[in-house]
């Protein structure tokens, strides 16, 4: 058995009016990767901030290597070997690579800045790890699977005992994710203990050797990654068995078509893209990354050019800017929430309000009254957390911001919503909460077009599947038909036998 590099004992921590973490235990081993699952808000985060140094429990111990030790702040942690690697980017755009990963730890010689020996150490990380970083290219130039490239280089360059990996993945393409895998392999055989935080239970069964489960704040089970499936590890983070997770649309009834693409092309991208989607409809868009499915949506919502090709919503064409497609019902809601679909700096009411400004204005103001009226029904309809509608989103947990997204776009009244990864970087439990919603939409009469990567969403949710392949809907599935042997077979462009 490996020998235990970290062990958190009791670890209790408090917050005004939330017990965050109560007595928590975590043992993980050199060479290990060790999963940290749960919903949000079930302690996760605050944990692993325990480690990273910017929050002092209450109560418990914290054993590293073998020594009680005492986390401060962040630079402690680093030099206790802790190496962390954040969902969300800690990366300054404006400076550049070397720059971003030396911050606070530059090399010096002759008590001058070595910018060459910094670029050097830069290389051999990248190389080591079949990275191509240039460490003079400012991050803002960089797409988020090269950041976050630069964040592990920054991690790794610390040479850390333990690296923590928060959600590492979710802005990741399926080879970029292998390519993450692979470097996570070679970190275990270097003896690296690796705690590794994703709400896609999939990859946890790829990469994992042990899941340890929290919930409300407490350790629920610590389990052998070959010991138990995903169904166990649901029931485990939400007391509900997988059957449960997804609304039961086997008796939805749907209306006249809401959306009609006809012949859609765009050059190098999508070829000859016809289907519908009627009212109180879901239609999955399925098949491997890249294949012109978010082009598809994007040209709906009029953000891409089509070179050939007519959209139409209730039989009246679509044509014009963005706002005009929004008055005539269409609503997008983006997969990249935070990059594009929220304002981080606002407010929850204004994000809530800010596609819909239009039907509350008079004589060119805003009519604040009814806005605040308007999204404290939103709210408290999607079931939205938050302390009140003036809270900044930035504070909100994911499934809470992915909620605002979808109020902003409920707020426009649309007939047609399209929503693209409906739950990317969302637990389990606020999936459930996003997937009623989307039901409950459809029950008023709404036509969803639906965009997932994850495959047991697009089979659970979808009315319709669309699987593309190279740019063409290779294969239409209806409920009955679907299955993941089909869609993966038309994925990788086999037709249907004849």
């Amino acid at each position: 058995m490996q020998e235990s590099y970290l062990q958190l004992r009791n670890i209790s921590k408090r917050f005004p009016g939330v017990q965050a973490l109560d007595s928590v235990d975590l043992d993980v081993r050199r060479g290990e990767v060790h999963a940290l699952v749960g919903e949000n808000g079930a302690g996760k985060s605050t944990l692993m901030n325990v480690l990273g140094g910017t929050v002092r429990p209450d109560e418990g111990t914290i054993v590293l290597d073998g020594q009680t030790r005492t986390i401060d702040d962040p630079i402690a942690s680093m030099r206790l070997g802790i190496g962390f690697v954040h969902q969300e980017s800690s990366l300054l755009p404006n400076l550049t690579v070397r720059e971003n990963v030396f911050l606070a730890r530059e090399r010096l010689r002759g008590g001058l800045l070595d910018a060459n020996a910094m670029r050097r150490e830069i290389r051999k990380v990248s190389e080591r790890f079949g990275y191509h970083l240039d460490p003079d290219a400012r991050v803002s130039s960089l797409t988020l699977a090269e950041q976050q490239s630069v964040e592990i280089t920054r991690a790794v360059l610390s040479e850390p005992k333990l690296l923590i990996l928060d959600e590492p993945t979710a802005a990741l393409d399926d080879s970029e994710v292998a390519h993450l895998f692979e470097i996570i392999r070679r970190l275990r055989e270097e003896n690296v203990a690796i705690i590794y935080i994703s709400h896609r239970l999939d990859e946890i069964f790829q990469v994992a050797d042990r899941i340890t489960v929290l919930k409300d704040g407490r350790k629920v089970a610590t389990e052998y990654v070959r010991d138990v499936d995903r169904d166990r590890v649901i029931a485990l983070m939400v007391g509900r068995v997988l059957e449960d997770i997804y609304p039961d649309r086997r008796g939805a009834s749907f209306g006249d078509a809401v959306l009609e693409v006809r012949h859609l092309s765009i050059p190098g991208r999508v070829r000859d893209v016809s289907f519908t989607v009627r009212a109180g409809e879901i239609v999955g868009l399925g098949g491997l990354e890249g294949q012109g499915q978010r082009e598809v949506l994007r040209a709906v919502f009029g953000d891409v050019q089509a070179a050939a090709g007519s959209v139409s919503v209730c039989s009246v064409p679509l044509k014009g800017s963005i706002r005009r497609r929004i008055r005539s019902g269409v609503a997008y809601a983006t997969h990249d929430r935070r990059g594009e679909g929220l304002v981080l700096t606002e407010s929850m009411r204004r994000n809530e309000a800010l596609a819909s400004l239009e039907k509350r204005e008079k004589l060119g103001f805003v009519q604040r009254a009814r806005e605040k009226q308007a999204v404290s029904l939103l709210t408290e309809r999607m079931q939205i957390r938050a302390a009140s509608m003036e809270q900044s989103v930035t504070s909100l947990s994911g499934g809470n911001q992915q909620k605002v997204m979808l109020a902003r776009w409920l707020m426009t009244e649309p007939r047609l919503l399209i929503i693209d990864e409906p739950t990317k970087g969302v637990d389990v439990g606020a999936r459930m909460s996003v997937y009623r919603i989307m039901d409950d939409l459809t029950r008023s009469g709404i036509a969803i077009l639906m965009l997932t990567s994850d495959m047991m969403e697009l089979i659970g949710l979808s009315d319709r599947v669309l699987v593309f392949y190279e740019g063409a809907v290779m294969r239409e599935l209806s409920r009955d038909e679907v299955t993941e042997e089909r869609i993966m077979r038309a994925a990788s462009g086999v037709r249907e036998e004849a």
